[in-house]
């Protein structure tokens, strides 16, 4: 019986297991952190990949690709805020008119309208739930501040990583060389596979979601849809969420089309989205999504709503990365592996 414990714990599995149980844990424990942790991978993982590139071709001191590469992110952001601030307040300003067209083309609304004000009005319930509507409202803001600070704040990590990478390699490998190495040694090497696929994942849902978006942007000029900008970057972050993303985008889309167009240009977009969504499923998802993960649509659905319910909306966007690291750490082959013949030898006479 000893012998038998002491070939388990000497076997290395034993270590990778007691350290994924480990990380688990603390994941779980420290739950509370996940967007902050999440989005400063995503900026680590981003960033790393444009220094080494710049690295590579320009052949540029880390330090200055470095600053290169955080100055142009800055850049981008601050030119695509100021593109789509200006946009929102002209449609804000503008949706009165579009409600007084909207009651011009179906009158019938406008007494159905005034029927429902007048019984609300009436109705003490209603008036409370509108109170605490309004608390919520006030939450939903100051959560919204939050989210701000948590992106200024992971994007701040981010660039403090690249820029001392080096010295946080040498701070890293000390643990290798602590009396506990066999179990810091399994956690970094987990830790690194789910950052690899992490962001293999999200390279090629970016690589998926422009595709998209180039589509859907594409379609709704063609059905005369009216502020493309604002409807091209909601389809394109919302397309960072794998397969359901397109769905997703379809509720929003549709009250526009409605109040700008009425039924017919609601089944048009329907059409287009169920469109865009078929070639996503059924050829840029499964091809491109090949190389990362292989998982048949279903799985990835069902991942998707799992995760969902167990991390809320991050769970839509690392589900599908999670999947694909327990399928690696339990060494499930997905894809057959290729067997070469030998070649035979040459017989001689």
């Amino acid at each position: 019986m000893v012998a038998f414990l002491k070939r388990v714990w000497q076997n290395p599995l034993t270590m990778m297991y007691i350290a994924l149980i480990l990380l688990i844990f603390i994941a779980w424990q420290a739950h509370a952190f996940l967007s902050l942790a999440l989005f400063t991978v995503i900026f680590i993982y981003l960033g790393n990949a444009a220094i080494g590139g710049i690295e590579r071709h320009l052949h540029l001191h880390h330090l200055w690709a470095t600053l290169l590469v955080y100055v142009l992110f800055l850049g981008i952001l601050v030119a695509a805020f100021s593109q789509i601030i200006p946009p929102l307040v002209s449609e804000a300003s503008n949706l009165p008119n579009t409600i007084d067209k909207l009651i011009d083309t179906y009158p019938q609304l406008q007494s159905e309208l005034t029927k429902l004000i007048k019984n609300l009005s009436q109705n003490a319930s209603v008036i409370s739930n509108g109170k605490n509507l309004l608390t919520s409202g006030m939450g939903q803001l100051s959560r919204f501040s939050s989210g701000v600070e948590t992106i200024l704040l992971a994007f701040f990590f981010g660039f403090i990583f690249n820029l001392t990478k080096f010295q946080l390699q040498t701070f890293v490998h000390a643990f290798t060389k602590s009396r506990f190495a066999s179990l810091f040694v399994p956690m970094g090497q987990l830790i690194l596979k789910f950052v690899n696929i992490f962001g293999t994942v999200l390279e090629t849902q970016l690589v998926i979601c422009t595709i998209n978006t180039i589509l859907m942007v594409l379609g709704l000029w063609i059905i005369g849809m009216p502020s493309l900008l604002i409807l091209g970057i909601m389809v394109f972050f919302l397309g960072l969420i794998p397969v359901a993303g397109v769905l997703i985008s379809l509720i929003p889309l549709t009250i526009v089309a409605f109040l700008t167009g009425g039924l017919i240009r609601v089944i048009e977009v329907l059409v287009l989205v169920i469109l865009i969504h078929m070639f996503e499923s059924y050829f840029l998802h499964p091809r491109l999504m090949a190389n990362a993960t292989n998982l048949p649509i279903f799985v990835t659905f069902i991942a998707l709503i799992v995760s969902e319910q167990l991390f809320g909306a991050w769970g839509l966007i690392v589900g599908v990365p999670l999947v694909a690291f327990f399928l690696d750490v339990f060494d499930v082959q997905l894809k057959p592996k290729r067997v070469t013949s030998k070649p035979e030898p040459n017989k001689t006479a």
